[in-house]
């Protein structure tokens, strides 16, 4: 009951009783305390009593009510930091919070250190938890969110899951992004770059993608010469090339990748003005080098590198330039490969 309400009908009480016993009773009583005579009607006296009862317990009710309030209030800011911790955690960027009640504290702490997964959908949730399950969900079912839309992407770290998980999704359904990440990469994670740098690979032409080639290897020349070879035009010119391998760190493996694929690609004189540079700037291109000499049938040339090695050099390609000497019907591709002249390089 309301102070006010209570105490005007408390007062409303007293006042009864008192006319009632004036009626019995209009007489005085006096009562000494102190050597002080008190000499009242007998209907105030009964009316004191009540009048202190009435003066106490409103004391009471304020006392108590005041302290209802300040719990209620702790309550209530504990809910609302309930609800942020809540709403951080399905963000997968959990934060510290503070609980005041010990009941609240001891469980809802955990969500400062654990992120929350959606299994279902849930009914009577607030609507900022409401809204932001919605587009989480979304972007876990592929679809692209604008969290700067939803002015959290200033909150959310780069290593973010759902941040990541949201850029990869934009990426897979626009290509062309990928450019604006290699060129913010700092901003990204590494696993979104790697994404977008086989984007690049799998899509672009060798000519534009020469201002990222150091950040390829050679898995990505793969993809690209895999598009080459399939027929695609990437661009597979000496220039580009020659380019790239200046700029990418290639194996053995990779340079005799590259062969296969140029020597569909570019004339004899471009592949084999190429490829010996590259032999004579990297021992992983000699191989290579040799691979194509066989390929052009250039037998003397062959010869001349072989003597210019080491006897334990070369021994698949040695045997190869024997059957070939005498006139044994072998193919290159029969003799060499990667895996028998790379020893794993």
């Amino acid at each position: 009951m309301r102070i006010g309400l209570y105490t005007f009908a408390s007062l409303a009480l007293i006042g009864l009783i008192a006319a009632f016993a004036y009626t019995v009773n209009p007489g005085n009583f006096v009562y000494e305390i102190a050597g002080i005579n008190l000499n009242f009607p007998i209907a105030l006296w009964i009316a004191i009593p009540m009048l202190i009862l009435l003066v106490m317990t409103i004391f009471h009710m304020i006392y108590h009510g005041t302290k209802s309030f300040f719990a209620k209030r702790k309550w209530i800011r504990d809910a609302n930091e309930l609800q942020d911790a809540l709403y951080w955690s399905l963000l997968k960027e959990p934060k510290a919070h503070h609980f005041s009640i010990p009941e609240i504290k001891s469980g809802a702490a955990l969500l400062s250190v654990s992120s929350l997964n959606i299994l279902d959908s849930t009914e009577g949730l607030s609507e900022k938890l409401g809204k932001t399950i919605n587009w989480v969900k979304k972007i876990q079912e592929g679809e692209y969110v604008d969290l700067k839309e939803k002015k959290v992407a200033k909150f959310l770290s780069v290593s973010n899951p759902l941040v990541i998980h949201n850029t990869l999704n934009r990426l897979e359904q626009n290509s062309e992004f990928a450019e604006s990440i290699l060129l913010s990469k700092d901003e990204h994670a590494p696993e979104v770059v790697l994404r977008a740098i086989e984007t690049l690979a799998t899509k672009e032409t060798l000519f534009k993608m020469r201002k990222f080639a150091k950040m390829l290897d050679g898995t990505h020349l793969a993809l690209i010469l895999e598009r080459a070879d399939a027929g695609e035009d990437v661009g597979l010119t000496a220039d580009n090339v020659d380019f790239l391998a200046q700029n990418i760190d290639l194996t053995c493996a990779d340079y005799m990748r590259l062969a296969r694929s140029t020597i569909t690609k570019l004339t004899p004189d471009e592949n084999l003005t190429l490829f010996k540079k590259f032999a004579q700037e990297k021992e992983s291109a000699q191989n290579a080098y040799l691979y194509l000499l066989f390929q052009y049938e250039m037998l003397d040339e062959v010869k001349a590198y072989l003597e210019e090695s080491e006897e334990s050099e070369f021994k698949p390609f040695r045997a190869l330039y024997i059957l070939k000497k005498g006139k044994y019907n072998y193919r290159v591709s029969d003799i060499i490969s990667s895996a028998n002249v790379c020893n794993g390089n």
